[in-house]
């Protein structure tokens, strides 16, 4: 009986020839010489290895080919340059690119009925080739001198999707523009790629900065990720886009839970080049309203408001800054005229998210559950997940609050794995310290006060917005000092693993609880 490390490599094996039978069955016919770890390890010459009779899968593939027509040759080895597919519409632009004679739409089925591509119907129609037909497809662009060509063919795509998606995301149609980014993310991650294994910094800037609108309110951390990936590379200080760039890779350490490091981009790019500094601005508002300088970011939001060329959020995050500093007025004022400029779903969220909050400063929370809710549908409408994540923690504050313990506790079961995975300290230690009020409701008073002191030592959270009084634990001295010590040094795995331990523990005994306070900042 073969062992589960051989049963692994098995499934391994049959994953990287894509399940694709005859692949397979070569595969095995090696097993007379070769081992499986052999074979595994040399699946990336899987054409020339695999073989049955003499005739390689190289040669068998090759066979195929050669039934085709020039002009279905030619498509094919063009679009083998997108690792992840493409759909019908960029297959006929790269067949018009090419200048190729008949119907594209046409061609591209020949090309399914020739097992050549794969076609995916589950959604609009995707065009795929399975690894080996790639493969076999790059070696003959190569062979064909069309490497260069259709490589650059696809580097254009992605950066005229970029800019597609810049232009698309804060209008009506922002929930098609988020859908085509993530059914085109893995495309878009091998052009970046691309773009920096050449050392092209222009065009990986303009790839940053066409997805970075999108990346905003959004779980795209990968593209979090390459903001801040230039913003740690020396070329890009003396480059025009420094400040926004700069500015973007800024908001995204602050939606990752580094404000120090925020803070630091932010203020380097605010004397860089370029006329990005208004990004800049916003990251810095951000910061301060995490900080708890509620002055500092009605300041940077209204300013950021002002100098962008577009609207954008800035002036959301000033109208909560003044929420939670105390002036309701203030930040109704600042709230009404979002609504005004409001034009895609996400910033209609935006504003209706500051209107929950305000309305459950303002101790409404009826109206505050309606604002919490309409936010909650109009990001999931346009795929801000990350703004729905926030307005979430908002509606689980007041439904737990008016007694829907079940309700609240299975809220934050998902919001704790949200946050988790996306990389959202900031709020999940928002989320941490509104469940540890609802702990406390519930005689829990062990689990919340570990929670509510590990946020306290966390350099990433939010300072505390809450207009109810501080937490009364019913707990030996000697306990509550055993508890915060722990607390005090206990990693993040250990925190989450705590909570998680509690929402399974009271889920069940989920019992009517008295209203309770609590904040659900940003």
């Amino acid at each position: 009986m073969p062992g589960a490390g051989e049963l692994g490599l098995v499934a391994e094996i049959a994953r990287r020839l894509d399940g694709l039978p005859l692949a397979i069955e070569l595969a095995a016919g090696r097993l007379s010489s070769l081992g499986l770890a052999d074979i595994h390890a040399r699946l990336d010459r899987a054409l020339d290895l695999l073989a049955d009779g003499g005739m390689t899968l190289r040669q068998t593939i090759a066979w195929s080919y050669e039934l085709l027509p020039d002009h279905e040759r030619r498509l094919f080895r063009h679009i083998a340059v997108f690792p992840d597919g493409l759909d019908l519409p960029t297959a006929e632009s790269i067949a018009t690119r090419l200048r190729l004679p008949g119907d594209a739409a046409g061609c591209i089925a020949h090309l399914v009925d020739a097992s050549m591509v794969e076609v995916a119907l589950d959604g609009p129609a995707r065009y795929r080739m399975l690894d080996a037909m790639r493969t076999f497809a790059r070696d003959r662009l190569s062979a064909e001198g069309e490497d260069h060509a259709a490589t650059e063919g696809f580097l254009r795509w992605a950066l005229e999707l970029a800019t597609w998606i810049d232009r698309t995301i804060d209008t009506a149609e922002e929930g098609r523009a988020d859908d085509v980014l993530r059914r085109e993310t893995a495309n878009l991650r091998a052009a970046w790629g691309l773009f920096r294994a050449q050392h092209r910094l222009d065009d990986a800037v303009r790839l940053v900065r066409g997805l970075a609108g999108a990346a905003s309110w959004r779980d795209l951390t990968e593209i979090w990720a390459w903001a801040l990936e230039l913003s740690d590379d020396p070329a890009i200080t003396t480059h025009p886009d420094a400040a926004l760039i700069l500015g973007i890779a800024a908001e995204s350490a602050w939606a990752r839970g580094e404000l120090e490091r925020t803070e630091r981009l932010a203020r380097r790019g605010l004397g860089a080049a370029g006329d990005g500094g208004w990004r800049c601005t916003a990251a810095l508002a951000l910061a301060a309203l995490s900080r708890g300088d509620m002055p500092g970011a009605v300041a940077h939001g209204t300013a950021a408001a002002s100098q962008a060329p577009r609207p954008e959020q800035s002036l959301g995050v000033a109208a909560l800054a003044s929420a939670y500093g105390g002036d309701l007025g203030a930040a109704r004022a600042l709230n009404g005229p979002l609504a005004e400029i409001a034009v895609s779903p996400t910033l209609d969220a935006m504003h209706r998210y500051v209107a929950g909050e305000i309305d459950t400063l303002a101790g409404d929370a009826n109206r505050a559950e309606q604002h919490y809710e309409q936010a909650i549908a109009l990001a999931r409408s346009s795929g801000a997940t990350f703004l729905g994540g926030i307005a979430s923690v908002g509606l689980l504050t007041v439904r737990a609050g008016s007694g829907r313990v079940a309700d609240g506790l299975d809220g934050y079961r998902h919001l704790v794995d949200y946050w988790e995975r996306t990389g959202g300290w900031v709020q999940q230690w928002t989320t941490l310290r509104n469940l540890a009020r609802l702990l406390h409701t519930l005689g829990d008073d062990e689990t919340a006060l570990l929670l509510d002191t590990a946020a306290d030592h966390a350099p990433d959270a939010s300072a505390v917005v809450d207009p109810g009084e501080p937490l009364s634990y019913d707990l030996p001295a000697e306990r509550m000092l055993q508890i915060r010590r722990t607390a005090a040094t206990a990693g993040r795995a250990r925190v989450l693993d705590i909570a998680r331990s509690a929402i399974v523990r009271h889920h069940t005994a989920a019992s009517a609880c008295p209203p309770w306070g609590g904040s659900s900042t940003t």
